[in-house]
Parts: C-alpha cells; sequence; structure tokens
C-alpha cells in the first residue's frame, strides 16, 4: 500500500535562494519550479529524496535560531565537504564530532531559510543497513 517518502516540505524564505543553496553546496538538482495561484514554489531531489520549497503566507512560519526540522545528508569526506561549503559561505552550525548512533562523524550546516542540515560520514562498514552495528559510546543502549 504505502511505497516510500513522497517529498518532504520545506516552508521557505526564498524559493530561488533554497534552490541555489541546495543545487550549487549540497548537490541536488532541481526537478520541477512552478507557480500556484501566483506562488512561486518548486521540488529539488537528491538520491530519490524530494524537498519541496514554498514560501508561506506568514514569515512567521520559518523556524527561528534553533529548529529541530533538519534533514541529513551522507557525505564521502566530511572535511573536504565542509570546506567546500565553508568556502562558499555556507554557515557550520556545529564542528564534527564523534556520532553516538552511528559509526563515523557528523556536523550541521544552516540553509538561508534558518533550517540546519546535518552532514552525516558514515565508517564501513556501517551504513543505513548495517545489522551489525553496536554503540560505542556508554550513553547509547541498542534496543532493535
Amino acid at each position: 500500500m504505502f511505497t516510500g517518502v513522497s517529498h518532504i516540505y520545506y516552508r521557505v524564505r526564498d524559493v530561488e535562494e533554497s534552490i541555489e543553496f541546495y543545487t550549487k553546496n549540497l548537490g541536488f538538482t532541481l526537478l520541477r519550479k512552478y507557480l500556484t495561484n501566483g506562488r512561486l514554489s518548486a521540488y529539488v531531489e537528491l538520491d530519490g529524496v524530494l524537498l519541496e520549497f514554498g514560501v508561506p503566507a506568514d514569515l512567521s512560519e520559518l523556524p527561528g535560531e534553533r529548529t529541530i526540522r533538519r534533514i541529513g545528508i551522507g557525505v564521502e569526506d566530511m572535511d573536504a565537504a565542509l570546506a567546500e561549503l565553508t568556502s562558499k559561505g555556507v554557515e557550520v552550525v556545529r564542528e564534527p564530532w564523534d556520532a553516538t548512533t552511528f559509526w563515523g562523524r557528523q556536523a550541521v550546516i544552516r540553509d538561508p531559510s534558518g533550517y540546519e542540515v546535518s552532514l552525516r560520514e558514515w565508517s564501513a562498514p556501517d551504513g543505513p543497513t548495517f545489522e551489525g552495528w553496536t554503540p560505542r559510546h556508554e550513553t547509547v543502549e541498542r534496543l532493535a
């Protein structure tokens, strides 16, 4: 009956600015851009995941300084990814740290609308479907 995640809707302050940020910095591809009742929206895609950008009628619906809404993007080389992003002026919210819920490192950047984007560098053999994962930190307990 259910086939997967269709898309993730992001309310943004500027659709064109968001398209540029995600395509130029994070490797997304613009799939479509359209007007609905005079309002600009767009779909961008990375590895089968669609983000839909739209400007809310009330800009107070955008995230503030800190938001829990965030997506995660895998990177092959955290240091190289962050060097490239910072050279383009992208804000690093949190420098890389040893992740607790997977083997590898994680960092956080911020997009132009205030959303945080987690960058995740997996250490082999761990990955999203690796069944042999065991926590490397005392504060984490695997339950399933």
